[in-house]
């Protein structure tokens, strides 16, 4: 019976954490590039990616797309897919790189902005991944044996936002606030980023009781919305909560010098 070598790739899913990434014995930072550039400028980061394991690795980078859906789930994308990607701006010194044990490098990011200013009238935004690449070892092949190497592939995200300058329009607007359908004793806050920016929002519920005047005070939910994009923000009231009738007021905090938003409804605790 002849020897056969069976190659197995576990691919894991994207990792942006920073302490998911150390656990896979890798260091990168920063996590996060912020460009200003205007018109025609061109704006240079650096990433460094530390390997800390006992063996020498590889990795390889590219640039793609991303998106929030109204959960707040991460979308992944080709390059260039979204109106609002400056994936294709991005110039990356090194695609492809080879790191020591116990060492690191550094990759240099170049955002190059076109000189079209209609093009610079919005935030925009994109995705480094960084993956490893596993080379295949030489596998001793055995009479009558089957051997398999287990490759483990890991990618790491690294959030790309442009900002050009003047773009600092914040502004949102508290939609709705209904019962869930399948959740019991949960409300669905419905939010959307009108503004030009990146909002990083707080949303939270106040409840009144109507008979005897009692103030309840829920936990802040916090959570990022892109320019354009719909939220849709879970708010728990509280298992034990007094049976009788509420005023239930829901409040949208985006930014220090903008009034909240709110929407109000009465809902009956049986």
């Amino acid at each position: 019976m002849k020897a056969i070598l069976f190659s197995f790739v576990l691919i894991s899913g994207l990792l942006t954490c920073p302490s998911i990434i150390n656990a896979q014995r890798v260091n990168i930072n920063p996590t996060l590039l912020s460009f200003n550039a205007a018109a025609g400028e061109s704006s240079s980061q650096t990433i460094t990616i530390v390997n800390i394991s006992n063996e020498k690795q590889v990795f390889q980078l590219s640039l793609g797309d991303w998106l929030r859906d109204s959960l707040g789930n991460h979308q992944y994308l080709k390059a260039g897919t979204l109106s609002r990607s400056c994936a294709n701006w991005i110039k990356l010194d090194n695609s492809f790189i080879e790191i020591e044990p116990r060492a690191s490098k550094e990759v240099r990011v170049t955002l190059n902005t076109p000189t079209d200013t209609l093009m610079l009238k919005e935030m925009k935004w994109a995705m480094l991944f960084v993956q490893n690449v596993k080379e295949q070892e030489n596998s001793k092949k055995k009479k009558g044996k089957v051997n398999a190497v287990i490759n483990e592939i890991f990618r790491f995200g690294i959030h790309l936002y442009q900002v050009p300058p003047g773009i600092h329009n914040f502004e949102a607007k508290a939609i709705d606030l209904r019962p869930d359908k399948t959740l019991k004793g949960s409300y669905n806050f419905f939010v959307k980023n009108t503004g030009n920016i990146m909002l990083q929002c707080q949303a939270r519920l106040e409840l009144t009781n109507m008979e005897t005047g009692e103030e309840i005070k829920l936990e802040r939910v916090e959570f990022p919305i892109f320019p354009d994009a719909n939220r849709t923000i879970p708010l728990a009231i509280p298992a034990n909560l007094k049976k009788g009738r509420y005023s239930a007021l829901a409040m949208l905090e985006y930014h220090d010098d903008m009034p909240l938003e709110a929407i109000e409804m009465t809902i009956e605790i049986k």
